[in-house]
């Protein structure tokens, strides 16, 4: 069989394979082409067999093969067909004798490039045939480097990763890759026929798709990045890129839009300024608090400091009490501020959940407006726990003033503090361990 490798003909006298059994034929060919070498210079080889023309196929690189055969057997045709066509494509014309034009066709269709009758076996004929078929498979050959470039360009739209949709020059979809389908929920066929603006989202305004079709009608490439709704509602962010399709005149007849996601990108990005913020926040709560604390020293010694020096059982000394309380809450709320940002280490005890919440509420009873009820019910039985007190009155106290912007007319908060056993299925669904305090769980 002929190999992908075979070189290509050289520039000169065309190789010309005879496949034939008769040893005149090949002399009468060879001079024929002989008289018109001025006009089509070729270089004859003879073989006998089929045999032995697939091995001289291998050897050397013809540009055209005669073939010799009885015209009613097309199984060598076929044969010969095959063999030409297994590797590096070479034409053949089929040299017949006295057939008619169905047993032509008949030969063209098993695979012969072109037939000539040996009567009309002459000078001219021969080069018009000999030209007429390497014209017609240089066309071929074209149109084959041309179908395989359609497919592999087909392929790779079909299999980017990027989305491709083509319209008409109307805005009309009549064409969509699998990306666009798998971004978007629409199916080709729920897309096709209709516009783009099914992607519509409402993010931009109107100002931005005058801008859009300004450019391509004008014959720009369209370039932004713009936030579209899928068929199931969900916002996407895409940088799209829209180029103006010409024909042959140069008229634009298309439009090919190619779109990449950005959505994951954009939720990072979202996600890393937001840490940024955080980091930000937590480092200025920390500054804040450590200079909290210094007013609140000079606070609480005076504060202890006068205690010492008044008449117990009087007015003063309860209102100095009532001083030197709110310094240590708010001595609580900077270490609050200071595990916020990380620099104030945790400080877990283990200690009775009950009494530790039960002094929580009496704070909380600040927050919450008269009309709403606040109640602590204690249960019963409450094992000790390992935590940080102040988290714990930090999360009730989130919680309750959650409840407390959530209930504008009144309403009731209360409190309640039980033992959990903790199940496997219970752990394997939350994927962590879990413990109930003060009717909040905390992972």
């Amino acid at each position: 069989m002929l190999t992908a490798t075979q070189p290509a003909v050289s520039v000169g006298p065309l190789p010309v394979l005879l496949v034939g059994e008769r040893e005149e034929d090949f002399f009468l060919i060879r001079e024929i082409l002989s008289r018109t070498r001025s006009t089509l210079p070729t270089q004859l080889d003879h073989a006998t067999s089929m045999e032995e023309a697939k091995v001289m196929l291998q050897q050397k690189a013809y540009g055209l093969v005669l073939f010799e055969h009885e015209t009613e057997d097309l199984s060598a045709v076929h044969a010969l067909s095959g063999l030409l066509h297994a590797g590096v494509s070479v034409p053949f014309v089929l040299l017949t004798e006295h057939a008619d034009e169905n047993t032509v066709a008949e030969i063209i269709e098993a695979g012969a490039s072109n037939c000539l009758d040996k009567s009309q076996l002459n000078g001219a004929n021969l080069v018009r045939t000999i030209r007429s078929t390497l014209s017609l498979h240089s066309m071929e050959r074209e149109k084959q480097f041309a179908e395989e470039s359609l497919r592999k360009l087909s392929r790779a739209v079909e299999q980017s990763a990027d989305m491709v949709m083509i319209t008409n020059r109307e805005g009309i979809i009549e064409y969509v890759n699998p990306a666009f389908e798998t971004l978007t929920g629409y199916s080709r066929q729920e897309a096709e026929g209709k516009t783009p603006r099914i992607l519509k989202s409402g993010e931009q305004g109107s100002e931005t798709y005058q801008e859009l079709w300004k450019a391509i009608l004008c014959g720009t490439v369209y370039r932004s990045i713009l936030v579209n709704r899928k068929k199931n509602g969900e916002l996407y962010y895409i940088e799209q890129s829209i180029s103006p399709v010409r024909d042959i005149a140069g008229s634009i007849t298309h439009f090919i839009s190619n779109g990449r996601d950005l959505t994951e990108r954009y939720r990072l990005e979202a996600q890393l300024l937001q840490a940024h913020k955080m980091d930000a926040i937590g480092r200025l709560a920390g500054g804040v608090a450590h200079d909290f604390n210094n007013l609140l020293t000079i606070i609480t010694s005076n504060s202890e400091l006068a205690l010492d020096a008044v008449i117990q059982g009087t007015p003063l000394e309860h209102k100095l009490q009532e001083i030197l309380s709110a310094a240590w809450r708010a001595a609580q709320l900077t270490r609050q501020l200071l595990a916020f940002s990380r620099k104030q280490p945790q400080s877990l005890q283990v200690l009775e959940p009950n009494p530790l919440i039960a002094e929580i509420t009496q704070t909380l009873r600040r927050l919450i407006p008269e009309d709403i009820e606040l109640a602590f019910v204690p249960g019963a039985g409450v094992g000790r726990v390992r935590a940080d007190p102040v988290q714990i009155e930090q999360i009730l106290m989130n919680l309750a003033v959650n409840a407390r912007d959530a209930m504008l007319q009144g309403g009731q908060i209360r409190i309640d503090t039980s033992d959990v056993y903790l199940d496997d299925d219970y752990l394997h669904r939350k994927q962590a361990i879990s413990y109930n305090v003060g009717g909040v769980k905390s992972f």
